[in-house]
């Protein structure tokens, strides 16, 4: 068979089917084992290499435009009116104040308390603002005066007032008691104390340290009308808020000067 193919193809000839048939053979066993061999062979070529590092973040992009505005909403619906609150003042405990408050009453009740109520303070002294010299209490103070004679004649000489006002009104007026230079004390007046001058109470004292060229002296203080019918005058002793002391001066110039004290009844 070879040999009648050789004579008739010739060589070549022969080459070429045999060749022919070798690839048809071929091809029919890769379609009748495709889902053996040729599936790994496919699979085999399908298989990734591993991953590469991950790249950088790219830069962000530009901002997008701005949306439009949208439309206002609908008012809401009015409020309700608040509660009204009522303060009230009160005294003594009540809710949580133990000494008095003031009470807020509306919707809730609450409190505003007072403080705790401090001890009582000792009295005043010598006296209360508004009032009178307490009794026993004294007040002091200073006096003088400086003047001459107002000469109408020889033996002419004037006269010099000087007023002793009490800071404190006393309540009733006092007994008005002069001390001249030499007289440490008098009835009513027990003299000075550490050079403070004193007085019993109900009386002025007067205690004088210089009286020069000076006689006729007296105590006045000024009345009303009702008290001197119908016009101005001065009347004799002090008033419950001081007392004119007057001099005469015997020559062209004359001085004075000492301490008072007041004490209340």
């Amino acid at each position: 068979m070879f040999s009648t193919l050789r004579n008739r193809f010739g060589i070549p000839g022969v080459i070429s089917v045999i060749a022919l048939v070798f690839a048809m053979f071929g091809g029919a066993y890769a379609a009748s084992n495709s889902s053996g061999g040729g599936k790994a062979t496919a699979s085999a070529k399908a298989k990734r290499g591993p991953k590469g590092p991950k790249g950088e973040a790219g830069p962000a992009g530009p901002a997008g435009p701005a949306g439009a505005v949208g439309k206002a909403g609908a008012s809401g619906a009015p409020g309700k009116d608040g509660a009204s609150v009522v303060n009230t003042e009160f005294s003594g405990p009540e809710g949580t104040c133990t000494e008095g408050g003031t009470r807020l009453a509306g919707a809730t009740t609450t409190y505003a308390c007072n403080g705790k109520k401090g001890k009582a303070g000792k009295e005043g002294s010598p006296w209360t603002a508004g009032g009178v010299l307490p009794s026993e209490a004294s007040e002091t103070g200073i006096w003088g005066l400086n003047g001459t004679g107002v000469v109408e004649h020889e033996d002419t000489v004037g006269f010099q007032t000087l007023p002793i006002s009490f800071s404190i009104p006393l309540a009733d007026a006092p007994s008005v008691v002069l001390l001249k230079e030499g007289e440490a004390s008098k009835a009513g007046c027990p003299g000075l104390v550490e050079g403070i001058p004193t007085a019993d109470p109900g009386n002025l004292c007067i205690y004088t340290d210089a009286l020069e060229a000076i006689t006729n002296e007296g105590f006045f203080h000024p009345a009303t009308a009702a008290e001197c019918g119908g016009f101005g005058c001065f009347l004799p002793g002090a008033s419950t808020t001081g007392v004119l002391f007057t001099v005469k001066c015997q020559f062209f110039f004359c001085f004075a000067g000492g301490k008072w004290a007041v004490t209340a009844e």
